[in-house]
């Protein structure tokens, strides 16, 4: 650490590196320090992180139920993020209670959290990676609860987000990311939303370990998405393709002639009907692995068939993560 802080602790750890709780000699006071390892994608997001944190000072941070970041400095490679020391995380406190939580204690929980994504949102922030280990209890032996949002390292401006990226902790994704289509900030809301429900239950409400698990839960509990979430584009001609390629009458199943000649192939194969198959067949896999382009990609995962079947797409289309601020 810098020679203003004296590390008294650590808090916690994660892929980016550790929180500290640290002693800082100027002002007399503990605080939390994000210590970000010195390597570069880890670096690169912590400086995302700042430019987040900077336009969030136009926000009360008390008010908003936010915490309070004090600022940064660099420890040999490592940028370090300074922040006010708070008690506990929502998990900790829900496994120390071990108990669901009453009406009475989620009422004021609930209005807290929803200040601080209005706050967010006003601003044009996304949060990303909302769940109850980044909500922070400021005192446990106050009641009722004050909390605080916390940890900004996934979040970023809403104009910055880009359909196809898979962001945050899987068990907290709303559907739209899941599939890959469009979202937007209300990914914040339908996170909140089972942050709620497992505060109420004792437990996760979709414990999926694959995206494939996480749609299955929710098509099973809430229904089919509506057809404008599913019916866009290309997605729309590949679920066809699907169909027709599972058509239990045989004599009416979908020739792989026509599987090839279909629309959902026009826009990036040259049509050549003289060309051979397995030429064909070549030239589509090597588009997959690399250069396959296409005006509008189809970075979605999974597709719904109907309310209970899935369509597992990760060997199709590659994932790709990008983060812009």
């Amino acid at each position: 650490m810098d020679i203003f802080h004296v590390v008294e602790g650590i808090l916690g750890e994660g892929a980016f590196g550790v929180v500290a709780k640290c002693h800082n000699t100027e002002t007399q006071k503990s605080v939390a320090v994000k210590v970000n390892k010195g390597e570069e994608g880890v670096l690169q997001q912590a400086i995302y992180e700042i430019a987040v944190l900077k336009r969030m000072q136009c926000l009360d941070h008390d008010i908003c139920n936010i915490v309070q970041w004090d600022g940064f400095f660099f420890d040999k490679e490592n940028i370090c993020i300074t922040f006010e020391l708070l008690d506990m995380s929502l998990r900790g406190y829900m496994e120390e209670q071990d108990r669901f939580f009453t009406i009475g204690e989620l009422k004021p929980i609930l209005h807290q959290l929803a200040t601080a994504l209005a706050s967010l949102h006003s601003i044009g922030i996304t949060h990303m990676d909302l769940k109850p280990d980044n909500i922070m209890v400021v005192d446990r032996s106050h009641q009722p609860l004050k909390v605080k949002l916390i940890d900004f390292g996934l979040a970023r401006p809403v104009s910055a987000l880009h359909q196809g990226e898979f962001v945050g902790t899987r068990v907290y994704r709303a559907p739209e990311m899941l599939l890959g289509v469009p979202f937007d900030e209300s990914v914040d809301m339908w996170a909140l939303g089972l942050v709620m429900a497992e505060l109420a239950m004792g437990c996760c409400m979709y414990p999926g370990n694959s995206h494939y698990d996480m749609v299955r839960y929710i098509v099973e509990t809430q229904g089919q998405p509506p057809d404008d979430l599913l019916d866009n584009g290309d997605q729309k001609m590949f679920i066809s393709l699907i169909k027709s390629m599972l058509n239990l009458d045989a004599s009416n199943r979908i020739t792989a002639q026509q599987v090839l000649d279909h629309e959902f192939f026009a826009a990036s194969i040259p049509q050549s009907p003289s060309r051979d198959a397995g030429t064909q067949l070549t030239h589509i896999d090597n588009q997959q692995h690399g250069s396959f382009n296409v005006q509008h990609p189809v970075p979605f995962r999974f597709l719904v068939l109907n309310r209970v079947h899935m369509v597992d797409n990760s060997l199709l289309f590659q994932q790709c993560h990008c983060f812009f601020i």
